[in-house]
């Protein structure tokens, strides 16, 4: 197959799987806590179990790559067969709607499973999409998948808004996203496995990047002090809003409009104009602007006490959101080699699934001993703080790391 028919089947496979993507995509961001509140009444621990799973996923994804070359399979039927039990797991909270513990167990195995192959797609994106145009081509695919949520999003809302207990029909339409999901998936090109003869396979092999790569080391440091803060500010939006305790307890489908649709529509408006910038700017200089409206988005919505600030907030950190996407899902192909890329992503991935676990224990033991306000004040801090770290190693930095951060570099030095 030509480079040509690769990039145009896979950015065709990837715009139909963004639709389920989509759909899943409000299960972490919206329903699933909004049913764990509402209609189960969970505590605290069960609902940072279910927020934790994806990060789970992450953790793992270390180990993904080398047990990948070790079977010797190919990339997109390994991503895909992982996605096909993700499916299988949540359908198992659709078919017992009534446990609370197979509806937390379900979906945090069916969402860690999802989490678990995000560096293979990684890969994949960066064999099959021509450089200069990856950041546009993997925003258009983000444009779908946040239309697609938008209108699960406003569709789920209005029918828990009716009636509550047809949560259950949400279960299957999250279960039927994960197996449609991985058919996509395993129709995407059949990318086999490219590592060097020698390439270690050890589980932790891919950790030795961090020592090697000084630009690389730099963004993990940066990205766990800016994740931290976003991820616990994140983990809190609907609880915020849905929970009595804190005395605000909107409507469903106020929650549901809010935290739900406002940010994927300022996604859909935003990700091909920050994937134009991702393809044109210098990293560095992406990734602290991000960090700035992160940082807005999250203090408007904790500390303008109101609809009107609440929704200016959503807004706010979903336009970040639409760069954050991007630059997350692509940053690791400005820096590494052709064949490395899967294992610099997974090593990404680990250490954002880190911070995952540790955010939503953390943000609800921070609400215990201080208000939202100052809650929302220290995860601002923390996010703006990464921002500052970037911004002196940029200055510092070497002409050659300039270089190869800017647009259009080749990394293939290593």
């Amino acid at each position: 197959m030509s480079e040509h028919d690769a990039t145009r089947r896979t950015f065709r496979n990837e715009l139909w799987r963004s639709l389920p993507s989509g759909v899943i995509d409000t299960l972490t961001a919206t329903f699933g806590m909004l049913i764990a509140v509402r209609v189960f009444h969970l505590g605290d621990v069960a609902k940072s179990v279910f927020l934790s799973a994806t990060s789970g996923g992450m953790v793992t994804s270390l180990f993904v790559v080398p047990l990948l070359l070790r079977a010797k399979s190919t990339i997109a039927r390994t991503a895909a067969k992982v996605q096909l039990l993700g499916g299988a797991c949540m359908a198992l909270s659709a078919a017992f709607p009534r446990e609370p513990v197979l509806y937390i167990a379900g979906l945090s195995a069916g969402l860690f499973c999802f989490s678990m192959q995000i560096p293979l797609l990684t890969q994949i994106y960066r064999i099959n999409y021509p450089e200069a145009a990856r950041g546009r081509l993997y925003a258009i695919a983000g444009i779908t998948r946040a239309a697609a949520a938008m209108c699960f999003g406003f569709f789920g809302g209005k029918l828990l808004g009716w009636n509550l207990e047809t949560y259950s029909w949400l279960l299957w339409g999250f279960a039927l996203s994960g197996f449609v999901s991985g058919f996509w998936t395993y129709r995407l090109p059949a990318t086999p496995w490219e590592a060097p003869v020698n390439g270690s396979t050890s589980l932790w092999s891919a950790l030795r990047w961090i020592r090697d790569d000084r630009d690389f080391r730099t963004l993990l440091i940066s990205w766990m002090m800016m994740g931290v803060g976003n991820l616990a500010a994140a983990c809190l939006f609907v609880e915020y809003l849905a929970n009595p305790s804190h005395g605000i307890n909107l409507p469903e489908f106020d929650v549901a409009w809010i935290t739900g649709v406002v940010p994927v529509l300022s996604r859909i408006i935003f990700s091909y104009p920050w994937g134009i910038v991702y393809d044109r700017f210098n990293l560095f200089t992406v990734r602290s602007v991000l960090n700035l409206f992160f940082a807005a988005g999250i203090l408007c919505f904790y500390l303008g006490h109101g609809a009107f600030w609440w929704t200016l907030g959503m807004a706010m950190w979903g336009m970040a959101n639409a760069g954050g996407n991007v630059t997350w899902a692509l940053w690791v192909t400005k820096l590494a080699p052709k064949h490395a890329v899967a294992e610099y992503m997974s090593v990404h991935t680990f250490l954002t699934g880190m911070r995952g676990l540790i955010a939503p224990s953390l943000g609800f033991a921070m609400v215990k001993v201080m208000s939202f306000d100052t809650f929302a004040i220290v995860c601002g801090l923390s996010i703006l703080s990464a921002s500052g770290f970037l911004t002196v190693r940029a200055r510092n930095s070497d002409p050659e790391s300039h270089d190869r951060l800017r647009s259009g570099t080749k990394p293939e030095r290593l």
